[in-house]
């Protein structure tokens, strides 16, 4: 371990050196996606788990990816270093996205027998249907500079880094569009993974609720995006070797720091002054949906292409005002985040071992200022301004060994501390609230970091040219572990569910880990360039929050078993990977009880990853992801009740790269 987190060079060069590169890629996807929502309903007096909403999504996007970067090298003598390099990449992504919504919760359950559910007189705007388009550019430019200079008793070297990053989405905008005509029955089997249901109008069987000419405009929603992130960092490192005299005794210390800056601002507005419009104007032929029949397609160029000709046609009314006020200021903060800290290390070699031990304070402030959403005991809305600031310090000790009983056999293990701090969207005061639904997602400016003592001992054998094994133990001890929780009874915000990040009180992580690499050659000299390899990891974790007291859960967005096998092959052209890669079940959310928490079901995904090298400065690259079309499952409580279901099927990616 390096407790300066230096920069890492790029490479030695004869006094000047300069590279130059470029690449782009390009990816194309269809996702569907089936989303259930599940509550305690009142049926004959009694509370029951049933189904209350489902969505189905159809996604289309276009996702680009073009980057150039600069290194540039100065060597004046042997014992100075000069560098600097700037990094310059583009992304966009374009999607459409189609969804039908059944608030089946809008009729009455009717019948309820644990599975089968009979929903009555769900009204017709119960039924929706909504199209949405939108291009998301984020580009970043980052500037690091630094040199090293060896003085003969001692070695300095230092860099400083700047990056800016600017996140747009200015064309959002989504058509939701209304059912008319006679309120409808619906039939809803729960229990068996994905709902299942079938609509009636009256006894009779129907499709009326798929075809577009039942459905009138509601509302137009835009959401314009502007998010801006700069970081500025520094280092500074002395390395002292033959500390006091000592041959094999190293000193290293130095001053580093982070300086991060935060701006994000959501404009949300409902437009519910539209003119008359059917949604039959903008069909197109029914997209392929491999989970759900959503009906007739809707087009977003053609819905699109008439809001923004006729854009003086759609306004808010002025009863809307507050509530746009709100949806355009909730979700908006300005967050810093200055970290700075010292370390100071020492390294001792002997014959077959080394011993690294050292300790790094750190020093964190951090301010933010947003948005309170705040309802009063009769519902009235007011937004208040808050600013939040937090300031602390940590030690981290650390103690490295690395020992090499044989040539071919290492031994590491290792105590060392560290600490995970909330992101910005997580600490800052911000809220996005989702009336319609009943939901608000917020910030949580009382999160505190969460720390780690951690406990390592691996060992690698290495065999052959190409062949290693690994094993190793791990355990980790974590005070304040964030988690995402869910209460459906916050006094604050009365009848909506809230989502909002929580510290555990406690967590712990006990793991091994295993990994194998092999070339093929070392079985028939033919099959040189032939390699392959696997590796697994399984966790026992624990967790426990004051919000569920008496309760232990899995450590979120922590699979407790996960492995990877691959087959590849590689030359001085071509490149080529094959893998299966497993991730066992785990906890994404906490709920009020078990009812509500919500995992990630296991999930198994084949790729195929390649790349060919026309020559020192061409290279294509190519990737086949999730081959054998394996969805992304959540689901609620147990695996009966699924939250949502993702199929992206198997996507395709190009690019190339250039080195100059």
């Amino acid at each position: 371990m390096d407790f300066s987190d230096t920069y890492d060079a790029f490479g030695g060069m004869d006094n000047l050196g300069v590279t130059f590169g470029l690449n782009y890629t390009e990816r194309q996807m269809e996702s569907d996606n089936v989303e259930g929502a599940y509550d305690l309903l009142d049926f004959n007096g009694n509370d029951v788990l049933s189904v209350i909403e489902l969505q189905e999504r159809k996604y289309a996007l276009t996702r680009e990816r073009t980057g150039a970067n600069l290194n540039l090298e100065l060597r004046p003598d042997e014992s100075t270093r000069y560098f600097a390099s700037a990094v310059y990449s583009e992304f966009q992504d374009a999607e459409s996205r189609q969804r039908t919504i059944y608030a089946f919760e809008d009729g009455d359950l009717s019948s309820f027998d644990g599975s089968a559910a009979v929903y009555s007189d769900i009204p017709e705007d119960g039924f929706r249907r909504r199209i949405r388009y939108r291009t998301k550019n984020q580009d970043t430019m980052a500037l690091n500079l630094g040199g090293e200079h060896d003085f003969n008793q001692w070695r300095l070297d230092y860099n400083v880094g700047i990056s800016d990053t600017k996140e747009r989405v200015l064309d959002e905008k989504e058509g939701r569009f209304e059912k008319t005509g006679d309120a409808l029955n619906a039939d809803v089997l729960i229990g068996g993974d994905l709902p299942s249901f079938t609509i009636r109008n009256g006894d009779t069987v129907t499709r009326e609720h798929l075809v577009n000419s039942n459905y009138e405009l509601d509302r137009v929603v835009l959401e314009p995006i502007w998010v801006d992130d700069k970081d500025v960092n520094f280092a500074v490192n002395m390395e002292v070797p033959y500390a006091f005299g000592i041959q094999n005794l190293t000193l290293k210390a130095g001053l580093d720091g982070r300086f991060k800056e935060k701006d994000s601002n959501v404009d949300e507005i409902e437009l519910r002054d539209v003119p008359d419009l059917n949604l039959a104007d903008y069909s197109m032929a029914p997209w392929s949906h491999g989970l759900a029949d959503m009906g007739d397609g809707i087009s977003a160029d053609q819905f699109m292409g008439y809001f923004s000709n006729d854009r003086s046609s759609f306004s808010q009314r002025p009863q809307d005002v507050d509530e746009n006020n709100e949806l355009s200021l909730s979700q908006d903060y300005q967050a810093e985040e200055d970290v700075t800290a010292a370390y100071l290390m020492g390294t001792w070699e002997m014959q077959n071992m080394q011993i690294i031990a050292g300790g790094r304070i750190e020093q964190t402030d951090y301010s933010a200022l947003g948005n309170e959403v705040v309802y009063d005991v009769d519902g009235n809305l007011s937004i208040n301004p808050r600013r939040v600031d937090s300031s602390y310090s940590n030690f981290l000790p650390g103690l490295h060994l690395r020992y090499e009983p044989t040539d071919d056999l290492v031994i590491r293990a290792a105590w060392s501390n560290t600490i995970a701090r909330p992101s910005f969207g997580d600490i800052s005061p911000r809220s996005f609230v989702n009336r319609e639904d009943l939901e608000i997602e917020a910030g949580n400016p009382d999160l505190d970091p969460y720390t780690s003592a951690n406990f390592d001992l691996l060992a690698d054998w290495y065999y052959g040219e190409t062949g290693v094994v690994s094993a190793g133990v791990f355990y980790k001890d974590i005070d304040d572990y964030i988690v995402e929780f869910t209460s459906r009874n916050n006094p604050v915000y009365a009848g909506y569910d809230v989502t909002q990040p929580v510290n555990g009180t406690k967590a712990s992580v006990k793991g091994f880990e295993f990994n194998v690499q092999q070339g093929l050659e070392i079985i028939d000299p033919v099959l040189t360039g032939l390699l392959a390899g696997a590796n697994l990891s399984v966790l026992d974790t624990e967790l426990t929050l004051a919000e569920r007291n008496g309760e232990d859960f899995m450590l979120p967005a922590a699979a407790e078993e996960s492995g990877n096998i691959f087959i590849g092959y590689e030359n001085e052209q071509f490149s080529t990977r094959l893998s299966a890669t497993y991730r066992g079940e785990m906890l994404d959310e906490v709920g009020d009880d078990r009812d509500f928490d919500i995992y990630v079901a296991s999930h198994t995904q084949v790729d195929l990853t390649a790349s060919y090298r026309f020559s020192q400065q061409i290279e294509l690259v190519a990737q086949l992801i999730n081959l054998t079309d394996e969805p992304l499952e959540l689901y609620q409580g147990s695996k009966g009740y699924t939250l949502q279901l993702e199929e992206y099927g198997p996507t395709f990616a190009f690019g190339l790269k250039g080195r100059f």
